[in-house]
C-alpha cells in the first residue's frame, strides 16, 4: 500500500492536544498530508449518530473530497460509528478486518440509529459490498451475549497469550482465502491498559503485537483504507489525562510509520 491521505474527524478536542498529524514527526509523515476536519459542532454524535447528523457528516466527506482509501482518525471510541459512514464510499467487493475489544454487533436500541456500538451490525445489513468481516481481540464473554444468528455472520479471533503465534497464523490463513481488497478499522481498546488508556474497557494485546498484525496485514493483502479511534476522553475520570494523551499521541506516531 502507497502511502494515503490522513484524515483526523476531531470531535472532542483532542486532536488540538496530540501532534502525531503534523509533518515534523518522522521522514514517513514528512511525506504526509493532513487534513483536520473540526467535527464538534455537529449535535446527535456521542455514542450515537442521529440522522440529521449522519447527513451532516455525509456531506462534510462529500464537500471535502474525503475518500474511504486513506487513513482516518475517528477521536475516542464514541465515534467507532464513523466506520459506517466511511464505508459507505466503498464501490467494490470487500473484507473488513476490525481490532477491538468489543463486537459492535449490537441491535439498535431503538429504530434503526447507528451507534458506536453496533456500526459492524450496521455494516452487515446495510452496505452491499461487504463480503466478510473478521473481528480480531473481541472478548469472548461480549461475544457469547451476541444472539446465535448475529454471531454467525462475523468471523471471531483471538491471538492474546500466544507466543508461539499459532492463533496469528490462523488469521491470515482464513484471510488468504478472500479474494477481496481490506478494509481495516482500529479501535485501541483492543490494546491492553499497560500499552495505552481509552474511554472505554480494555483488552489484553499489546502495542508491539498490533504493530506486527498491521505490517503483516500490508504484506499480505490489499489494504483499501484505515480507521483508526480510542483515544481517551478529555474529562476521564480515574486517569492522568494529559499523561495518556501524550501516550495515546505517541503510539499513534508508531502507527503511522507503520503504516507504508
Amino acid at each position: 500500500m502507497g502511502k494515503m491521505n490522513l484524515t483526523v474527524f476531531n470531535f472532542t478536542g483532542v486532536y488540538e492536544l496530540e501532534s502525531f498529524y503534523r509533518q515534523d514527526k518522522g521522514s514517513y509523515l514528512c511525506d504526509l498530508s493532513a487534513d483536520i476536519v473540526d467535527m464538534k459542532g455537529i449535535s446527535g454524535t456521542n455514542c450515537f449518530c442521529d440522522d440529521q447528523a449522519r447527513d451532516e457528516i455525509r456531506n462534510i466527506i462529500t464537500e471535502k473530497g474525503i475518500s474511504s482509501e486513506g487513513i482516518h482518525f475517528i477521536d475516542n471510541g464514541n465515534y467507532h460509528y464513523m466506520s459506517a459512514i466511511l464505508l459507505d464510499q466503498v464501490k467494490e467487493p470487500f473484507t473488513l478486518v476490525v481490532l477491538d475489544h468489543h463486537p459492535d454487533m449490537q441491535a439498535p436500541a431503538f429504530g434503526d440509529i447507528l451507534s458506536c456500538g453496533g456500526w459492524v451490525l450496521d455494516v452487515i445489513e446495510r452496505n452491499e459490498f461487504v463480503r466478510d468481516i473478521h473481528v480480531i481481540g473481541a472478548d469472548a464473554g461480549l461475544i457469547d451475549k451476541l444472539d446465535a444468528e448475529t454471531r454467525a455472520r462475523a468471523h471471531f479471533h483471538d491471538f492474546s497469550n500466544d507466543p508461539q503465534g499459532r492463533g496469528l497464523r490462523f488469521i491470515f490463513e482464513e484471510l488468504s482465502k478472500s479474494e477481496f481488497p481490506v478494509y481495516l478499522s482500529i479501535d485501541k481498546d483492543v490494546l491492553s491498559r499497560d500499552g495505552l488508556v481509552t474511554n472505554w474497557d480494555q483488552g489484553e494485546m499489546c502495542i508491539d503485537d498490533m504493530l506486527s498484525f498491521v505490517r503483516e496485514l500490508q504484506a499480505k493483502c490489499q489494504i483499501i483504507g484505515i480507521d483508526v479511534c480510542g483515544e481517551c476522553a478529555l474529562e476521564q475520570e480515574g486517569i492522568a489525562v494529559d499523561a495518556e494523551i501524550k501516550r495515546n499521541d505517541e503510539f499513534n506516531i508508531k502507527l503511522l510509520n507503520e503504516i507504508k
